[in-house]
């Protein structure tokens, strides 16, 4: 197992694809990976989905992780934007040299709170107009500096396997996505 630790942020509405091939692909690599729910016991998705996170976000708050993760959903992002909690996190995180992630509509927290000023993002078409300080692009995972971002489910795989190639490396990346049948650069 990987010293390298990341934190997956759930909140009630969260995108389900987003979260779990994120997960599971960050676990295939051998990757230290704790979802954490902002609220205690099983968190639905947008589809019901329930999911039991390792831990609470509450539990989490003084850890530190090498990359912290926002699934998408449309209710989990803005539950997460207006969490003081989930923007105390990131902004030590992205404060601290280390990676955030986000996918579909949770770019926009970024956005929102001024943590991608200045950057080239990615996120789902529906969410474009929301973006303001940053700068829009069209590929499916875009990483500037310590942002990772990505449009939605459809680009979960590449996503995580964006994630992987960061913290474990190129070869890693190649393995995991060769074993989920997945093209790979």
């Amino acid at each position: 197992m990987s010293e390298k630790r990341i934190l997956i942020l759930l909140a009630p509405g969260y995108e389900e694809l987003e979260a779990v091939a994120v997960i599971d692909i960050l676990r295939r690599a051998g990757l230290q990976v704790i979802a954490a729910g902002t609220v205690s016991g099983p968190v639905p998705s947008a589809r019901d989905v329930m999911i039991v996170p390792d831990k609470t976000l509450d539990e989490v708050m003084d850890e530190r992780f090498d990359l912290i993760v926002l699934p998408g959903g449309l209710d989990a992002t803005e539950s997460l934007a207006n969490d003081a909690r989930v923007i105390d996190l990131l902004k030590k995180q992205i404060g601290g040299g280390r990676f955030v992630g986000a996918i579909c509509a949770a770019p926009t927290i970024l956005d929102r709170h001024g943590l991608a000023r200045d950057k080239i993002v990615t996120c789902h078409p529906v969410c474009r107009a929301s973006i303001k300080e940053a700068r829009l692009a069209e590929d499916q995972v875009v990483q500037d500096g310590l942002l990772i971002t990505s449009q939605g489910p459809g680009t979960a795989i590449e996503f995580g396997l964006k994630l992987v190639d960061l913290l474990a490396g190129r070869e890693k990346m190649q393995e995991v996505g060769h074993g989920l049948l997945a093209e790979v650069g």
